[in-house]
């Protein structure tokens, strides 16, 4: 996970190098946004690396929908069924790329007075992986509850799920409105 290799989160706060020495490390091909040229590849290396992590999400959540029909756990189906609706929707948009429409891409300079500061679009990714680990190993664990048949919190552990899943889900529109308010600027 990567805050388990990020010293704190104060610290990468102030430090944005830090947040972006994250990035570098623990995803492939990523290099930031701060050079043109990077920017698409760096974008496309966080979305695979995200739908990697979504793809496992997605495949343990069915698994978990699976036990709780066959425990006949009634109360926790509905929002089982929303948060693989929420995975499923998550893994769309995190697949889809608009960069014909976007000008964060193609702009050579997008820091400054009109621009937005990279740091908190580094700090809002690592942010969202980070979200997205936990999230998993959450689902994982009412895998194992349900597998043990330990089944008196799979109700709220559901709901603690469906809980996750939108702040993730927010999170990851957070930073699509970042980008997206940059392109309203230089427009």
């Amino acid at each position: 996970m990567f805050s388990r290799k990020k010293k704190d989160d104060d610290h990468i706060s102030n430090d944005p190098s830090e947040a972006l020495k994250i990035l570098n490390t623990n995803i492939p091909d990523y290099h930031g946004y701060r050079a043109t040229e990077n920017r698409k590849n760096s974008d496309v290396a966080f979305r695979t690396k995200l739908l990697t992590i979504l793809r496992d999400t997605g495949d343990a959540m069915s698994q978990v929908h699976e036990l709780l029909i066959h425990s006949q756990l009634l109360t926790s189906w509905g929002p089982a069924g929303i948060v693989m609706k929420i995975i499923s929707d998550l893994r769309k948009e995190a697949s889809d790329t608009d960069y014909k429409y976007s000008t964060f891409f193609d702009v050579k300079d997008v820091e400054g007075e009109h621009g937005i500061d990279l740091s908190i679009l580094y700090i809002l990714e690592i942010e969202i992986l980070d979200q997205s680990e936990e999230f998993k190993e959450k689902i994982f664990d009412v895998q194992t509850n349900l597998e043990e048949m330990m089944l008196d919190t799979v109700e709220e552990n559901v709901a603690n799920l469906m809980s996750i899943s939108r702040n993730l889900h927010d999170r990851f529109n957070e930073r699509n409105e970042l980008l997206r308010a940059f392109e309203k600027m230089k427009l």
